[in-house]
């Protein structure tokens, strides 16, 4: 029962993530987002990546976790490059 709780909230943090991060790319003009080197395309594959990233781990509040998780999409994005 306890992994089935834990998985629930682990998909409820991802969800939030998803959201927070996209609502927050989407308030960038595509110029800034031209200059990150990523586009309005990009947005939602962005979010998702963000949010696939967060690990099943004691829970942190919504704010560290979205904050983890877009510092570890631009680590991610700006070392491919």
């Amino acid at each position: 029962m306890k992994k089935l709780l834990d998985r629930i909230a682990l998909l409820a943090r991802r969800w939030a993530t998803y959201q927070r991060v996209r609502a927050e790319l989407e308030t960038y003009t595509d110029r800034e987002l031209n200059d990150m080197g990523m586009s309005r395309a990009d947005i939602a594959r962005i979010a998702l990546e963000a949010a696939s990233l967060l690990k099943s781990q004691p829970k942190p509040t919504a704010e560290e976790s979205a904050e983890e998780s877009a510092a570890l999409v631009r680590q991610r994005h700006f070392a491919s490059r």
